[in-house]
């Protein structure tokens, strides 16, 4: 961040605080305690009422107020990212109020802003309980229903338990080319493959969903719509031409074409109460609804589209769960608790 930056960011962060230490300036703006002294000494030189009260911190003088602060539209459009995501986690009322504050904030934007802010609202969906869409893999590229997947979500899950954040990238350029419909090459590196691909795609939309974002585009190496995982992204290019935007799917579209929630099993399973604290959030990654607390135990609804898959995922917990409905998980059990007992022993 630049230093004018900086100082900037830093007057506005001490009018949204009624007092700040030194060290927290210095671990929010990443710099050293000795640099927030230049800071706060430039803002006071600047006529800007500073208060300081030793071993308390930094403080703005009750009298001094910043005018009115305008928006970027990168703030803006993250605003709107978040919202995506506040959606599915929200109570009504906390979400009806966030969004009556990001409508203040459209209204006081430019008009060529709002354009672009409606556009880029159809270009993103979230789905936060996880999806079982295809992603861009090496044998599975025209197969719709793999265990990779499911696989690659599990994944997801571990690494978002131990992370804030996705570690995903290129979210800013993504917007930019999405509202130029412009063309990317991407160097890409797939699940299952140790080198990388370039390639060349026109994108439709971002999609939410087991702890990334991705980029659903048309790729003209496979010839079809594909779905890149951000984070697996290594180098992101926006070339200078263009793609009409009739000629592809919008991404409602790409995702209405996608299996439907009838291609789903319907699965109830019991934990016992010992089991039902190490679910976690892997329960999310397999399509789960919801629960019912009984007297030994948890009573919990999925939807999934791989039985086989969860099966693998279930047997962890031993006789610590049970199937009250799907037969197709419960012959899954079987044949791979028959097939563990083989293995075994013949050690």
């Amino acid at each position: 961040m630049k230093r004018f930056d900086r100082i900037t960011s830093l007057l506005l962060l001490l009018q949204t605080r009624s007092v700040v230490t030194a060290r927290f300036l210095a671990e929010y703006f990443a710099v050293t305690e000795r640099t927030i002294y230049r800071d706060i000494r430039t803002l006071e030189n600047a006529g800007v009422p500073i208060g300081a009260e030793a071993g308390v911190g930094y403080f703005l003088e009750k009298s001094y107020r910043l005018p009115p602060v305008s928006f970027t539209l990168d703030e803006v459009a993250s605003l709107l990212l978040g919202e995506k995501l506040l959606m599915s986690s929200l109570d009504v009322n906390s979400l009806q109020d966030f969004k009556q504050a990001l409508n203040k904030v459209r209204a006081v934007i430019d008009s060529s802003d709002k354009d672009y802010l409606s556009s880029f609202d159809a270009n993103i969906e979230v789905l936060p309980t996880g999806s079982h869409f295809p992603i861009d893999d090496s044998d599975w590229l025209d197969q719709k229903h793999s265990a990779n997947l499911q696989d690659t979500q599990q994944r997801g899950s571990i690494k978002a338990q131990g992370m804030p954040h996705s570690g995903d990238r290129w979210l800013r350029e993504c917007r930019s080319a999405l509202l130029h419909r412009q063309v990317i090459e991407i160097d890409y590196a797939a699940i299952s493959k140790q080198h990388h691909s370039s390639r060349k795609i026109e994108p439709i939309g971002l999609f939410y969903y087991s702890w990334h974002w991705h980029l659903i585009a048309w790729c003209r190496l496979r010839r079809a719509y594909r779905d890149f995982r951000l984070d697996r992204v290594q180098s992101f290019s926006i070339q200078a031409e263009q793609f009409p935007g009739h000629s592809r799917l919008t991404l409602q579209q790409y995702l209405n074409e996608q299996p439907n929630q009838d291609e789903l099993l319907e699965v109830e399973l019991f934990f016992s109460a010992q089991a039902a604290r190490f679910v976690g959030e892997q329960r999310y990654m397999f399509g789960y609804i919801g629960e019912e607390q009984q007297q030994d135990g948890v009573k919990m609804r999925f939807m999934t589209h791989v039985p086989e898959y969860m099966a693998r995922w279930l047997l962890q917990y031993t006789d610590e769960v049970e199937v009250i409905s799907g037969d197709s998980i419960r012959k899954a059990l079987q044949r791979f608790s028959t097939q563990l007992c083989t293995h075994w022993d013949k050690k």
